[in-house]
């Protein structure tokens, strides 16, 4: 029989609790509901926090899981908070397994200005530029800049949208043209894959492309160089000739940088060897007005950023590398062709030129 009591809903208060009290006067017709029985406010309140938690996992498990892009280059991606909270969970962990960091600006430095950020070296996999680059980037010390890496890093789940709340953006020509027109600051490490497969922890070095390409476009948009050399991060990992082999036959074969470098108690990449690492700003190298980047400029622009470059390696390398290391020097590397992967006959050697070791 479905025909019951029915009831009015009425708010009483007893003591320090809320209550909805039902009056019988009449009956439930079938398909009627009512709600019977007594909520207290601390009831109310769990319920409602645990409902505000669900919404905040839910937009945070959209976020990760979005793929779509962005509206401009120079756009904020996902929440700051987010973004802070990932760059110092990344900053806190390194520290945790003994990676420790100090940065140095050089007193010439302006604030205000524009840069194109340039990092050295490249290392096994920029541990450094990742884990503590991001949250300088975030934090506007000394500068905001947005990070130039590897389209195919934005292909792996995760890995994608930690690149994009980092400021990290694709290194592709048109996305840094319009990132400098909007008046950002950038970060380029011009090694690329290149100097990642030949890393070593035994030597000190630094790769360009064979064309200069992130001279021509300071040139263009007349931005300052900011020669940035980090002390440390090739120690980070270990690497071995025969594995370095393989890691540039693997990408002559499939286009990917398979480099196996060897972390604390001889792991492959898994944990970084304890090191005090120096994140190093040297003097601003300046481009001049915008203009077009004729191969007279660029290699002018060129020779002095190689020689602001090799002062603060000098400045630096006795008190933050191992001596054996600071007395080999830096070598400064311009490769003569391009990378081309991937290549299934033959050997996909590129040809390198020393420009200087000093």
């Amino acid at each position: 029989d479905l025909r019951r009591p029915r009831g009015e809903l009425s708010f009483v208060r007893r003591g320090s609790e809320h209550h909805w009290r039902v009056s019988p006067v009449g009956t439930i017709e079938p398909g009627q509901v009512v709600r019977v029985g007594a909520l207290s406010v601390a009831s109310a309140a769990s319920a409602w926090a645990r409902a505000v938690m669900l919404g905040w996992l839910a937009r945070i498990a959209r976020l990760l899981l979005h793929r779509g892009s962005i509206r401009s280059p120079g756009a904020q991606w996902g929440p700051r908070w987010l973004a802070l909270l990932t760059a110092r969970t990344l900053a806190r962990t390194s520290a945790a397994v003994g990676v420790h960091y100090d940065v140095q600006v050089s007193e010439s430095f302006d604030p205000a200005q524009q840069y194109m950020v340039v990092w050295h070296p490249h290392g096994a996999f920029t541990y450094s530029a990742l884990c503590y680059g991001g949250l300088l980037s975030l934090l506007r010390q000394p500068v905001r800049w947005y990070t130039g890496v590897a389209s195919i890093l934005f292909k792996v789940p995760l890995l994608r949208q930690i690149l994009l709340l980092l400021n990290a953006r694709r290194c592709d020509a048109s996305v840094l043209r319009a990132l400098l027109a909007e008046g950002h600051s950038v970060g380029l490490q011009p090694g690329g894959i290149a100097e990642q497969l030949r890393t070593t922890h035994m030597q000190e070095q630094a790769f360009f492309p064979p064309n200069l390409s992130f001279l021509r476009l300071a040139l263009e948009h007349g931005t300052p160089l900011l020669p940035v050399y980090i002390f440390g991060e090739n120690q980070l990992f270990r690497t071995t000739p025969t594995l370095q082999r393989f890691a540039r036959r693997i990408f002559a074969l499939s286009g990917i940088p398979a480099v196996v470098p060897l972390g604390r108690w001889g792991l492959p990449w898994l944990i970084p060897r304890p090191t005090n690492v120096l994140i190093a700003f040297g003097q601003p190298v300046y481009a001049g007005p915008p203009q077009e980047p004729t191969d007279a400029a660029v290699e002018e622009v060129f020779t002095r950023y190689s020689a602001e470059l090799n002062r603060l390696f000098e400045e630096h390398k006795d008190a933050r590398l191992p001596s054996e290391i600071a007395a080999r020097g830096l070598t400064i590397v311009r490769r003569t062709r391009p990378v081309q992967p991937p290549k299934a006959k033959g050997k996909n050697q590129e040809a390198i030129a020393v420009i200087s070791r000093l």
